[in-house]
């Protein structure tokens, strides 16, 4: 995940498996009998497959942005703080054996000598989604790597009640009867936010968001040595 087109190549290419699955899903559904006992099974089997998506393509996303934005070699000093956070935890981690208050110093005397210093971004780890990817968490990552949630932020009850609410209610064994109407709108909204996730992102690679100097209040790179 070196350069911009490997990172739009890993965006498109793990949306576009989803999105086929997910309409040839929905073409089952289409097919059934409206109302049809089949019908209403495969809507209700359909919302765990839909948040499924939801969470592994948020995942996937998320964590191939903060790949690429590990191989771009910066220092704190040039990076965005939620990826100076980033690094600085990863290492906090690694000192294993101090207490709790030795590495709040390590972590206070790390930001004041090494921001010239390569982030040791943990890029390999991935993102965490907690296995249930609500929006407050969702809104927390987008936050961490400097991406703007708000244009979904109207959409944080659809993600909580309508899909992972009642994903988890279907996982647990709960009849919820969950009509055709209400499967399709639910997959268009789904899809909405897939392509939000990617439209988001690649526009931050292609901007430098992770970069400080595109952080409104923060002195650039380039005004720190002035």
């Amino acid at each position: 995940m070196r350069t911009i087109s490997e990172l739009q190549d890993s965006l498109d290419s793990d949306l576009a498996w989803r999105r086929s699955e997910l309409h040839s899903y929905l073409g089952s559904v289409r097919r059934s009998s409206r109302d049809s006992v089949t019908q209403r099974s495969l809507c209700r089997a359909g919302i765990p497959l839909l948040y499924a998506h939801w969470e592994g393509y948020a995942k996937h996303s998320l964590s191939a942005y903060i790949q690429f934005v590990g191989r771009r070699r910066l220092t704190y000093r040039e990076l965005h703080p939620g990826f100076v956070a980033l690094g600085i935890e990863a290492e906090a981690d690694a000192q294993a054996g101090i207490s709790a208050t030795r590495k709040m110093i390590w972590r206070a005397h790390t930001l004041l000598t090494k921001d010239g210093e390569r982030a040791a971004i943990p890029w390999r780890k991935g993102v965490d989604t907690q296995s249930n990817l609500n929006s407050n968490r969702c809104f927390e990552l987008f936050a961490l790597v400097g991406l703007d949630a708000s244009p979904i932020q109207l959409k944080s009850r659809l993600i909580d009640y309508e899909l992972l609410r009642v994903r988890n209610e279907i996982a647990h064994g709960q009849y919820l009867n969950v009509d055709s109407t209400a499967y399709e709108e639910l997959h268009q909204e789904v899809l909405t936010i897939l392509n939000f996730v990617r439209n988001a992102i690649s526009t931050a690679a292609e901007n430098g968001a992770y970069r400080r100097d595109a952080v409104p209040g923060f002195l650039s790179s380039a005004d720190l040595h002035t």
